[in-house]
């Protein structure tokens, strides 16, 4: 009897290509992903700016940093020629904005001179900071590297000093200090992961809530009562997004309320607004992308199977724990199609960055295209398939 079971189900499942399909599509785009995300660590772009009799020595100084794990020396737009100390810190953070470079080393025409007076002489790191995993990764590099650094600049004994005073030579360790161009030192590592999470958590649980919602109300027929009453498509559309958006909205303010709480730096009344009103469009694109998947399902269990093809490739592509300029070029153009992408932008360029909202207008175009292409997308469906 055991046996007959189990092949009727084999027999079912492999009758049904959409979910044999989602039951190998799944873990092959889940696991890609996990590969790609932990088979190579994270490449720091790293800057260095000399200048002064300190250039003399910047190639022996750059070796000493590229020679550690996972460092990648870039070239800068900062001007050999220029020496105007603002100008140039102006540049960097110009660079480090772009993200050009992660972190600019900045050694002036001043390390030499604290070097000869017996001072320990002070590099300048420029750290752009919306990325804690590559500052940690480049800071502890660059603490590795400051004993060659140091053994790369000269030294100088005194005319009047003998082989017997050389304990006299400047062996001090050079001090760093830094520069956050977002964020501080002070920020814990979880602040700058906070500013993803209501995005992320309200797509996630609307998205749940709208697939298994929507999906048993086609499974008892009550989709198809409403197709035959005198209301159109949209109008049934409108009215279940209505509906969630209730729930889905308490569930919205709960979330917020403790990222707010838990977030070590001061908030003020606007940036709230702000991440309220992205939050309330990431809560929309679940909603719409919920009720996609309902459609597209032919039963329950694929519409469970949309749930980690949907949410799993969006962790790993959307800049939300990896940074995703260091996955290859073809993940990096997918990650551009995922809602999550550009949600988790706005917010880090709200809460880490302190830009006003309408600064990320590209992102809030994007989310606000996304339901209305999956709208479309729902009324393309409706018109070749019946309910």
């Amino acid at each position: 009897m055991s046996r007959w079971i189990a092949w009727r189900i084999i027999q079912e499942i492999g009758r049904d290509r959409r979910t044999l399909a989602f039951l190998l599509l799944v873990p092959f785009i889940v696991m890609t992903l996990i590969y790609v995300a932990i088979a190579e660590d994270e490449t720091v772009k790293v800057g260095v700016v000399t200048r002064g009799a300190v250039r003399l020595f910047a190639s022996q100084m750059i070796d000493a940093i590229a020679k550690e794990d996972n460092i990648a020396i870039v070239s800068l737009n900062i001007p050999d020629d220029e020496i105007d100390n603002k100008v140039i810190v102006k540049l960097i953070r110009q660079e480090l904005n772009t993200r050009k470079a992660d972190v600019i080393l900045y050694m002036d025409e001043n390390l030499l001179n604290e070097r000869f007076d017996n001072k320990p002489g002070n590099i300048h790191l420029y750290i752009e900071g919306t990325h804690p995993t590559l500052t940690a990764t480049a800071l502890s590099a660059i603490a590795d590297a400051m004993d060659d650094l140091a053994a790369a600049m000269p030294t100088v004994i005194h005319a009047d000093c003998s082989a017997m005073c050389a304990d006299s030579v400047n062996s001090l360790p050079m001090e760093t200090k830094k520069h956050y161009l977002y964020g501080s030192e002070d920020y814990r590592l979880v602040d700058y992961f906070l500013p993803v999470f209501p995005p992320f958590f309200v797509f996630f649980f609307t998205f749940i809530l709208s697939t298994i919602s929507f999906q048993r109300e086609r499974v008892n027929g009550t989709l198809e009562r409403l197709m035959v009453a005198p209301v159109s498509f949209f109008q049934v559309i409108m009215g279940y997004v209505g509906g969630f958006f209730i729930f889905a909205g308490l569930q919205a303010a709960i979330i917020l309320t403790y990222v707010l709480f838990l977030v070590s730096f001061s908030v003020n009344l606007m940036q709230v607004i702000d991440i309220a009103i992205i939050t309330v469009l990431m809560m929309l694109v679940g909603l719409m992308l919920g009720l996609l998947a309902s459609f597209v399902a032919n039963n329950e269990f694929q519409a469970i199977q949309f749930i980690p093809l949907v949410i799993l490739p969006q962790i790993f592509l959307s800049d939300m724990i990896w940074d995703i300029g260091s996955f290859p070029r073809f993940f990096q153009l997918l990650s551009y199609p995922l809602p999550l992408t550009h949600a988790n932008t706005a917010m880090r360029n709200i809460l880490l960055k302190g830009q006003p909202l309408w600064q990320s207008w590209p992102q809030l175009l994007t989310l606000a295209g996304f339901s209305i292409v999956i709208l479309l997308g729902l009324m393309r469906i409706r018109q070749n398939k019946s309910f």
